[in-house]
């Protein structure tokens, strides 16, 4: 068999073998992975053959949380919390008044050469606005692939006017025939009502689609929920049947040993930010005891406004020392941090039949990494091995030299194939000018 794409002699790393390393290589043809064997590619075998010895070949890395919107105001919420963060931006509608729909869309395909560039390869947004056809266009001209999460209300200050069936019909379907997950955004504990939130699950199950919130964030919230309600906003959701395998609980930074059951039992997944979490002072999630407990748990960047990057082995690295520091050395292993990044996320969104490891019949979703420099050296691939501990606490965005999607080569030697970065650049730089000027004025 001729493959249209061999990529030969990689360090191969995957969740199929429980991370064993193994010097290997891929053939791919027609978007899929065709063949994972030991040792290495003909030349002769391939249409297209990559030398890729001293590099490490591994799934896509999946951000199951972001908002790209708001990557046109990175570094303009440092040193504020949240709360402060929605006091100081609330009369700009977090700076809405202020930009277009078309700096929105360029602040969105920013994000994604970076997420690509980076090695992400999935990415959800968490819209702030709907750009229509244009959220799709965003995401298939930088040639990423991920979900869409369309909020379910027409505006964030009318709780309870939703948008049309006409509106999530069309939204739904542009999704699918453009390989995209649609998903449906929820709403947060300053809105909570059950009437409400039952009428949004109802559209939840109606369309068959994936649902998200932000969940368990943070304090004033919890607050919010325990005065009206007089418990938490796990154990609520819990107590009115709106957990379930199709909510993605974005954050739960606060979530008891009981409510982590809660989660377990209910299939619902949760999108750790653990990088978010410390800048803007929302906590500590206690994702080792989800592990234990079997919750499905994936990682995501949020916006850069509460990150400043959208690079998942930073969160990696994050998501380690910070439980090491706050639950002890061996609160995670480094094979459940390497699951987070890429099986997990798959899980997260009803994919891991065709994503998230290096396997003969998934889809060609994968990324090299250079290992040939200083900061990734030494490196042993046999036993002990160090190559998992490289991945987490080593690399960054900046060693990826390849990305894989659907077996298209969309980032080569470093350089992404499919649109012109710079020109991206200069669009949401002359964006974020204007919202500097206005915040100074």
């Amino acid at each position: 068999m001729k493959y249209q794409t061999g990529i030969s002699g990689a360090v191969i790393v995957s969740a199929h073998n429980r991370y064993q390393p193994f010097i290997g290589s891929v053939g791919v043809s027609e978007g899929r992975i065709a063949a994972v064997s030991e040792g290495q590619l003909n030349k002769e075998d391939c249409e297209e053959w990559i030398d890729a010895e001293g590099k490490i070949l591994m799934p896509g890395l999946v951000n199951g949380h972001c908002h790209g919107d708001m990557t046109l105001a990175r570094g303009l919420g440092d040193d504020l919390t949240l709360l402060e963060q929605n006091r100081k931006f609330a009369d700009t509608g977090w700076f809405y008044t202020l930009i277009t729909d078309e700096d929105r869309f360029w602040s969105r395909q920013l994000t994604y050469c970076e997420a690509l560039l980076s090695g992400t390869t999935f990415i959800m947004e968490n819209m702030y606005w709907g750009l229509g056809e244009d959220s799709v266009r965003a995401m298939k001209e930088v040639g990423i692939r991920g979900a869409l999460a369309e909020d379910v209300r027409v505006d964030f200050l009318r709780p309870d006017e939703f948008v049309s069936e006409q509106f999530l019909t069309g939204f739904i379907r542009l999704c699918r025939e453009n390989g995209l997950v649609p998903v449906l955004g929820g709403v947060s504990e300053e809105d909570y009502d059950t009437e409400r939130l039952r009428k949004i699950q109802g559209i939840q199950k109606q369309y068959k689609v994936l649902l998200t919130c932000h969940l368990a964030e943070n304090t004033w919230r919890q607050e919010m929920v325990e005065e009206k309600y007089h418990t938490t906003a796990v154990d609520y959701l819990h107590r009115n049947n709106l957990l379930n395998k199709g909510l993605i609980g974005s954050h739960v930074v606060y979530a008891s040993k009981e409510e982590v059951r809660q989660l377990a039992r209910t299939d619902t997944k949760v999108v750790n930010t653990p990088l978010c979490e410390m800048k803007i002072q929302d906590g500590i999630a206690p994702v080792p005891e989800m592990i234990r407990q079997g919750v499905c748990v994936s990682l995501g960047t949020d916006g850069a406004m509460w990150n400043n990057s959208n690079d998942i082995f930073r969160e990696m690295k994050g998501m380690s020392l910070l439980h090491t520091i706050s639950g002890g050395i061996r609160s995670l292993k480094k094979t459940d941090i390497l699951d987070m990044a890429t099986i997990n996320g798959a899980k997260c969104f009803g994919l891991e039949k065709d994503y998230g490891t290096i396997e003969a019949g998934k889809k060609a979703d994968f990324i090299l990494i250079e290992t040939r420099v200083p900061h990734m050296q030494p490196m042993l691939t046999g036993t002990p091995e160090t190559v998992t501990s490289a991945l987490v606490y080593n690399a960054t965005g900046r060693d990826v030299t390849d990305v894989f999607v659907d077996g298209r080569h969309v980032v080569k030697d470093g350089v992404l194939q499919t649109i012109n970065v710079n020109d991206v650049m200069k669009r949401v730089q002359e964006a974020s000018e204007k919202i500097a000027a206005a915040l100074s004025s």
